[in-house]
């Protein structure tokens, strides 16, 4: 049997999502949770991964196993074995066919920017950058939409192809935070980080909204804003 499992993490003490070696990952908390639930050894399949420090409100991953048991006896037997800030949000069955990362349609992220310095409870999950000015921002994050090489924007991985879709760069304002919400249909590494440390720069005035145009003219990441922290980014949604 398949299920498709959501969760949601703080992700401040790991490496990132995948297991690593010699350090620790989401996925082997996971794994080690399942293993000790259950006595066997389960592996779990994420939709991607999230970078170190990076939250996720709703993570996906799937996993094979022969044992079945309802949704609720899943939860709260991982939830005896997992730390406090990785929770299950759901698990369903679901069809063989099914793959967390290859089924995947679509994907939402957000970056948290503060209005004000960040307090020790807060620091880990926004950024404060002083002197921000949103206007600029606001003219600059529709350059952003459609489809485009992101290969200034990110990280290059070998073979995996650059061209990619963003359905909606939007900013919302709250009394605390400006929230930057992309949608998109896949994310490369550091991609979404690169685009708002762009985005910060333009806030600083320090560079011109144009410059996204001119980015992705020559895809040239010297040209793009330093890498923005992973502690204000947060995986939001799976849309399969």
């Amino acid at each position: 049997m398949r299920y498709k499992a959501i969760i949601s993490y703080d992700g401040t003490k790991y490496q990132g999502f995948q297991s690593q070696k010699n350090a620790l990952g989401i996925q082997q908390v996971i794994e080690k949770a399942f293993r000790l639930m259950t006595q066997q050894e389960i592996k779990i399949y994420a939709s991607g991964r999230t970078d170190k420090g990076v939250h996720a409100i709703g993570q996906v991953f799937h996993f094979d196993t022969e044992i079945d048991i309802e949704e609720k006896t899943w939860i709260r037997g991982l939830h005896k074995r997992l730390p406090l800030d990785i929770r299950i949000k759901s698990i369903k069955k679901v069809k063989d066919n099914f793959h967390a990362r290859h089924s995947a349609k679509s994907k939402i992220y957000q970056y948290k920017l503060a209005k004000k310095p960040s307090s020790v409870f807060t620091k880990n999950y926004e950024v404060y950058i002083e002197n921000l000015d949103i206007e600029p921002i606001k003219k600059a994050l529709p350059l952003l939409e459609g489809t485009h090489d992101f290969l200034g924007f990110c990280q290059y991985v070998k073979d995996k192809p650059t061209i990619k879709t963003i359905y909606s760069a939007t900013l919302k304002e709250t009394k605390s935070h400006y929230i930057i919400t992309f949608h998109g249909n896949s994310f490369l590494k550091y991609m979404v980080r690169s685009m708002v440390g762009t985005l910060i720069q333009i806030g600083l005035n320090r560079k011109d909204p144009n410059i996204i145009l001119e980015i992705f003219d020559t895809k040239d990441r010297f040209l793009a804003g330093k890498t923005a922290e992973s502690r204000g980014l947060y995986l939001v949604k799976i849309h399969y």
